[in-house]
C-alpha cells in the first residue's frame, strides 16, 4: 500500500528538542553514506551482516528490537563491542496505524528500558 504524500509525517518538531543529544541533521559536503539495520537481532541475519561490514571495514547503526534484544543478548553486544551504533526500534514493533497512541508509546518505552538499559518513563505509560 502507498502512502500519499499529504499523510507523510515527519518528526514531531518537540521531539529532537527532548532528545537534544541525538543527532538530527548533518551538514557536510563530504560524500557519506549511512548503513541501518532495523529488527534485529537475528542471529543468522545479523552475524552475516557483521560479517560482511567488518570485510568492508564499515560501521552501521542496528536499530533493535527489544524482544530481540532479550532473545539474543550476546549478538546485542557483539554488535556494540564491534562499535557499531544502537538504537530502540520498539520492543515488539506494533503497527502504529492500528494501535492506540499509549499502547504504541509504551511499546516505545519498553523497547527503551530493554535496549539502553532505561527505566525513565516507564510508569507513566503503564
Amino acid at each position: 500500500m502507498q502512502v500519499p504524500s499529504r499523510l507523510w509525517v515527519k518528526t514531531f518538531p518537540l521531539v529532537p528538542k527532548i532528545f537534544s543529544g541525538a543527532s538530527w541533521k548533518i551538514n557536510t559536503t563530504e560524500k557519506v553514506l549511512y548503513l541501518t539495520f532495523d529488527d534485529g537481532p537475528t542471529p543468522k541475519v545479523t552475524h552475516w551482516v557483521l560479517e560482511e561490514l567488518e570485510k568492508r571495514q564499515a560501521k552501521a547503526t542496528f536499530f533493535c528490537l527489544g524482544k530481540n534484544v532479550e532473545a539474543h543478548p550476546q549478538l546485542f553486544n557483539e554488535i556494540q563491542s564491534q562499535g557499531h551504533s544502537v538504537g530502540n526500534h520498539t520492543f515488539n514493533h506494533v503497527d502504529g496505524w492500528q494501535t492506540s497512541q499509549h499502547d504504541y508509546i509504551k511499546d516505545i518505552y519498553i523497547g527503551l528500558k530493554v535496549v539502553f538499559n532505561l527505566d525513565m518513563f516507564i510508569y507513566t505509560v503503564v
